[in-house]
């Protein structure tokens, strides 16, 4: 659970998601697929692969905010964390 859920963090525009309060691990047979910013606008997907880090950096305009990441796990699926 505590490497799957993701943990979002504000920093102005800059909105920084990493991937479980423990790192996950980035193997080729169990990696995060990718991640996903939806915001009162849109949204943004970033891609990973394995041996990447398990964070990504997506930055917003001064009238958008964030409201929640997602991030899909080959082997246990979709996450979601609402952003505070």
């Amino acid at each position: 659970y505590e490497k799957h859920v993701p943990v979002v963090k504000k920093e102005g525009n800059t909105i920084v998601v990493e991937v479980g309060s423990v790192p996950h691990p980035m193997l080729k047979e169990h990696y995060i697929m990718w991640v996903y910013l939806e915001t009162e606008k849109g949204g943004q997907r970033k891609s990973l692969l394995p041996g990447d880090k398990p964070a990504v950096t997506f930055a917003i305009t001064d009238d958008d905010k964030a409201i929640a990441a997602y991030e899909y796990c080959n082997l246990h699926g979709l996450w979601k964390a609402d952003v505070k």
